[in-house]
């Protein structure tokens, strides 16, 4: 299972061409996001285009057959809190607490790669990030 950012759908849905967003989103594998990704893709495509766009965006996330989309539980919060705690008090990282949120529910879930374009997430060792750009 891999964890996919927010970043992943934005550029997706943004019509940019990338083609390994194109590979990871057409691939069958199951993937994982957070309710929070949802947030911010809605919000990000919304401020981009406009609100029918985002809608549309939505949509098709949401009814993606091999998509798992996990709500933030205790445990999580938890870890999110010691991460963002470690990567951004001493300023190593900008980290958000969305990202941490992400970055704490694909540990938590097991996931083996963490996919992004957000250079926040270099350097992070509790998984596997691979940055597309």
């Amino acid at each position: 299972m891999i964890f996919l950012d927010s970043w992943i759908f934005i550029e997706y849905f943004s019509k940019k061409d990338n083609k390994e967003c194109i590979r990871i989103m057409e691939d069958k594998s199951v993937k994982l996001i957070t309710t929070t990704v949802l947030l911010e893709v809605k919000y990000r495509l919304t401020k981009l285009f406009d609100l029918e766009r985002a809608n549309y965006a939505m949509q098709i996330i949401e009814g993606l057959d091999n998509l798992k989309i996990m709500p933030v539980t205790k445990e999580i919060a938890d870890l999110a809190c010691d991460l963002r705690l470690k990567y951004y008090s001493d300023k190593r990282r900008d980290l958000s607490y969305i990202d941490t949120i992400n970055l704490a529910t694909s540990i938590i879930t097991g996931c083996d790669k963490f996919y992004t374009g957000d250079k926040d997430f270099n350097g992070i060792n509790e998984i596997e990030v691979v940055s597309i750009r």
